[in-house]
């Protein structure tokens, strides 16, 4: 039976993120118009879908992944904004929680990947294609109330309420190891295995992914969606094609919860002395 090999760490996801103080819509005296999402309002504009995440996956380099956790928690608004003649930029959103005023933030590492809302990013200046797409905003750990998306206009603002439960719940927390053999055989597929536990007290997706650099740089992705108290494994399977024995090779694992690498060597052939039958 080969060795393991892991690794331990622990994070809670909480924090506070800085309010806007000086974004659109501070009149909170202008009358407004409350569309239910998924139906176009006056202005032609729709909300598709919402989601709070508390961490993404991103492109970190070639085709690995890296992971971006939340001070707080990130809400994802995906909006259709096609049907209107000229679409609303995004500094004409805003999120209003709990008495504050959230404008849309630019992720700090771009290309968000496997997002839980449809959509590139809202970037109606780039051309028709990106006149749907989501708002990124980012609010503390736990709301007191349920976010309402603002779009300040002419005649007048409207509001919708996406449905963004978990955003009124409070964080998970993570506790997460790693595991893989200390050596394999030529040409062997193997597993490693990622063990979360969710510590907090609110529910969330432990996001991850696995990169690989041999025998080519590529990325595997995993998603845990764990209550509290309960934890679950991810597989991610690999193998070693063509690698000359005691090659060592190095798999970089991203969580939110922090990262770790893992490496493999593969074995060489035994050196055993044959002893001929008499």
């Amino acid at each position: 039976m080969p060795s393991r090999r892991a690794y331990l760490a622990t994070v809670a996801v909480a924090g506070l993120a800085g309010c806007v103080d000086d974004a659109p819509g501070s009149d909170t005296e202008s009358p407004t118009a409350t569309t239910a999402p998924g139906t176009p309002s006056a202005s032609g504009v729709t909300v598709e879908a919402a989601a709070v995440q508390y961490a993404y996956r991103h492109i970190e380099n070639v085709d690995w992944n890296g992971i971006q956790p939340a001070d707080g928690q990130f809400v994802f608004v995906t909006i259709d904004a096609r049907a209107p003649s000229i679409p609303p930029n995004r500094a004409a959103f805003t999120l209003l929680a709990d008495g504050e005023q959230y404008a849309p933030i630019t992720p700090e590492y771009g290309y968000p990947v496997d997002l839980d809302v449809p959509g590139d990013g809202y970037t109606p200046d780039d051309g028709d294609a990106d006149r749907r797409g989501w708002l990124l905003f980012e609010t503390p750990a736990q709301l007191a109330s349920a976010p309402t998306l603002r779009l300040d206009h002419d005649p007048e603002p409207e509001e919708w309420e996406p449905s963004v439960e978990n955003a009124t719940s409070p964080p998970p927390a993570w506790e997460w190891s790693v595991d893989a053999p200390n050596t394999v055989a030529p040409d062997e597929t193997f597993d490693i295995t990622i063990t979360a536990e969710n510590v907090g007290d609110g529910p969330g997706a432990f996001r991850g992914a696995v990169n690989f650099s041999y025998p080519m740089y590529m990325r595997k992705a995993f998603d845990l969606p764990l209550d509290p108290g309960e934890s679950a494994t991810a597989t991610v399977e690999a193998s070693i094609e063509d690698a000359d024995s005691g090659t060592e090779i190095e798999y970089g694992v991203r969580t939110p919860a922090g990262e770790s690498t893992v490496a493999v060597t593969v074995e060489g052939e035994s050196t055993t002395p044959t002893t001929a039958p008499e």
